[in-house]
């Protein structure tokens, strides 16, 4: 096996074991405040993106929109989120963070923030500087490959036009 493919598969199993445990922590902290891990996801990309139809709010998550339609209705229940019709468009459906699911995810990011600073506090401040860069960097290489990956681009694996459609996208 080539340098480059031992990477790749140590990089896949250093990647699926910190999804898998970050999953954890994150269920843990978030299902103590009566949320699920995704609902707790579409309630932090409402407060940082602002008023988004279910369209693109199932773009973000890489969810179908019924999916995220079914995600949003109990938080709708809880005065966390707000739907109303498109104002140009009556079939679009806009949604919004309310102040109350501002708040509850204020709490919860802070809890999250302060596992984060357990985890980083007996790091020295370059190795700290090094982690934040990497990850920062990978983020970076994995938004790049998602946003050119249409069916066939994608190398030996692709999403397929199904994947797009479920995700809510006409590629």
């Amino acid at each position: 096996m080539d340098e480059v493919t031992v990477a790749a598969e140590r990089m896949h199993q250093v990647t699926k074991e910190l999804s898998r445990r970050y999953q954890f922590r994150d269920r843990n902290a978030i299902c103590c405040h009566g949320l699920s891990v995704t609902q707790c996801y579409a309630l932090d990309a409402l407060a940082d993106g602002g008023v988004l139809t279910v369209t693109a709010l199932a773009r973000h998550l890489f969810l179908a929109v019924s999916t995220v339609t079914r995600i949003l209705a109990p938080l709708q229940r809880k005065d966390l989120v707000r739907r109303r019709r498109g104002t140009g468009d009556r079939r679009e459906v806009q949604v919004a963070i309310t102040p109350r699911g501002r708040a509850l995810l204020g709490r919860i990011r802070a809890e999250l923030v302060a596992t984060q600073r357990v985890l980083l506090a007996p790091l020295a401040r370059a190795e700290r500087e090094a982690v934040l860069k990497t990850l920062e960097g990978l983020v970076k290489a994995v938004t790049r490959w998602q946003d050119g990956c249409g069916p066939g681009q994608c190398g030996p694996v692709s999403r397929g036009p199904e994947a797009t459609r479920r995700a809510g996208g006409s590629r």
